[in-house]
């Protein structure tokens, strides 16, 4: 199998990478997975031993910001990047060297990675990117003497970063780490039995509810013979069917139904079954995503454009019947009647994608299966933006989502990042270069699909009321989270790049500022001015944000509070 690269492994491109070190840089502060180096030297002893404390401390270390990841920036002093002297500039000789320095001491071996840029005062700096593993504790598992004792490492030493210190591994840390990964080796194992347990159940009431109905109607329509006694009745029907029954017939319990059974059938309304066929079509859309021959396939590759077009075909079929399902809820159903189904067939989807045991997969085929949840969540907002249902999107924002290289969970909102691997698939299969190939082709489809359900406003005021909605949430979050101000950006759409959205987006503003002020968690002109600073930073690499030229939205809010309150 050839050697994968760190595009097809790590989360991040080469230059998303390299714009993340550069804001960590300028933050500056050491936390459990990110360390600060000014050089890497292995000539010694100690500095051998120094080095692999480091690595598997940070290794052996949970932490769900960055997906886990843990990084040793060197080249880095004091919030400024000095460059390297004394360290192996050949990032692959580099790897290769470390690498080998863990093969000979540490076991289970730690992933990881070494990459190299250059500043554009041509200093070089470097990171070693170590990735989330399942096979914690990493030990040494053979001495490393050292001339300085106390630097000397014995076999069975391991280490955890508690903040920015390295100490000695601790029972604690060891059944945390116990628990965390047998919780992830369950969690497949749970999501199946849940998932049989579901089928087998609606398989069960399907078989019973037919052959309910079925008697039912027999019994119904056959003629009653007239009989002196008051016991009970015969009756008979065209054909072999013959039925004796009481005069208080139990249809259920002619049929062997248990109890609990038949008050089921006796129970269930149309309501419910409705509810259940909704949370029935999310389920079955999440065993087409996590299953290994569905005929989704896990390696795409591009280059490819007939194929990969019939691939997000294929996505947007299987999605369709749950996504025009929703959007009639959101826009029909105002007592909130199936609000709960809504939103237990969200979480079934917000489920962590994970690749089945010895398949073989890329980046781009991980990234691909948010693609579905990620049409649903553009419909929930732009539906709900529509017809003023801000309670059921702020339970929507609740949901969790989960990842499978994240030891905990994320906000739903954050399939924004796990989705985006796959745009350049949607640009191979339709031969554009689009900033936004992914909202560009929700536009489309909700356009084509759901358009014409929507009778409060037009294309393109519906598109871009909820996606301008949907992205503040983001900046709202971070402020929840306490980001620094210049990280507190909105989520990216196409309204960063098209013109066509500043009337939309302004007049929604001006009508709204009611309903759209207690929206957030956070105060909206703050969310604004937000929004405002730091929304160009979402464009894309070889993109401007040009729908965003000269759009004021705090100064609209504050004009719209104004004539509300002259009203």
């Amino acid at each position: 199998m050839a050697k994968k690269t760190t595009q097809e492994i790590l989360p991040w491109t080469n230059g998303e990478l390299e714009a993340l070190l550069m804001g960590v840089i300028s933050h500056g502060t050491e936390v459990a997975k990110i360390d600060f180096k000014t050089e890497i030297e292995t000539a010694t002893s100690e500095q051998k031993a120094d080095l692999l404390k480091d690595i598997i401390a940070i290794a052996n270390t949970f932490d769900d910001s960055y997906e886990d990841h843990g990084f040793i920036i060197y080249g880095v002093k004091a919030k400024t990047i000095t460059g390297i002297t004394q360290t192996e500039s050949d990032t692959d000789k580099f790897q290769n060297h470390i690498e080998q320095l863990l093969k000979t001491y540490i076991s289970p071996m730690p992933q990881i990675y070494v990459l190299g840029f250059e500043t554009t005062d041509g200093k070089n700096w470097g990171v070693i990117v170590i990735p989330p593993r399942n096979n914690k504790p990493h030990m040494f598992f053979k001495d490393l003497f050292c001339t300085d004792r106390s630097r000397s490492r014995k076999k069975g030493e391991w280490f955890v970063r508690r903040g920015s210190t390295t100490d000695p591994g601790l029972p604690e840390d060891l059944a945390l780490i116990t628990q965390k990964q047998t919780g992830m080796l369950l969690e497949p194992l749970r999501e199946s039995i849940r998932s049989l347990q579901s089928r087998v159940s609606k398989t069960e009431d399907q078989y019973n509810s037919a052959l309910f109905k079925l008697v039912e109607r027999a019994v119904s329509s056959t003629p009653e013979k007239s009989t002196p006694e008051k016991t009970g009745r015969k009756l008979e029907q065209a054909g072999d069917l013959e039925i004796n029954v009481n005069d208080s017939i139990d249809v259920g319990e002619s049929l062997g139904m248990d109890l609990p059974t038949r008050i089921r059938h006796k129970l269930r309304t149309p309501k419910n079954a409705i509810a259940e066929d909704l949370i029935s079509e999310a389920k079955s859309l999440r065993e087409y995503l996590d299953g290994a021959n569905t005929g989704l396939t896990w390696v795409p590759q591009l280059k490819n454009a007939e194929e990969n077009k019939k691939i997000i075909s294929d996505l947007e079929e299987k999605t369709q019947a749950l996504q025009l399902s929703i959007a009639t809820i959101l826009l029909n159903d105002t007592k909130g009647e199936y609000t709960d189904a809504l939103l237990r067939s969200i979480k079934i989807l917000a489920k962590a994608t994970e690749v089945p045991t010895g398949i073989q997969y890329n980046r781009i085929g991980e990234a691909l299966r948010y693609y579905p949840l990620a049409l649903i969540l553009y419909t929930i907002f732009i539906c709900g933006v529509a017809t003023n249902r801000g309670s059921l999107l702020k339970q929507v924002l609740e949901i969790p989502i989960k990842h499978h290289r994240r030891s905990g969970t994320s906000v739903i909102t954050d399939i924004y990042f796990f989705y985006y691997e796959a745009r350049a698939l949607f640009n191979d299969a339709y031969e554009q270069r689009w900033c936004e190939p992914i909202a560009q082709r929700i536009r489309q489809v909700i356009g084509d699909k759901i358009g014409e359900m929507i009778t409060e406003f037009s294309e393109p005021e519906y598109f871009f009321r909820g996606e301008f909605v949907l992205a503040l949430t983001n900046i709202d979050k971070g402020m929840n989270e306490g980001e620094e101000v210049d990280h507190r950006v909105p989520l990216g759409g196409l309204y960063l790049y098209m013109h066509e959205a500043h009337d939309p987006i302004v007049g929604f503003i001006s009508e709204n500022p009611d309903w759209f002020g207690k929206f957030y968690n956070h105060p909206l002109n703050e969310i604004l001015d937000m929004f405002d600073r730091n929304a160009h930073k979402m464009a894309g690499s070889g993109c401007i944000a040009i729908g965003m030229h000269g759009l004021k939205t705090v100064d609209h809010y504050q004009e719209a509070l104004k004539r509300k309150t002259k009203k």
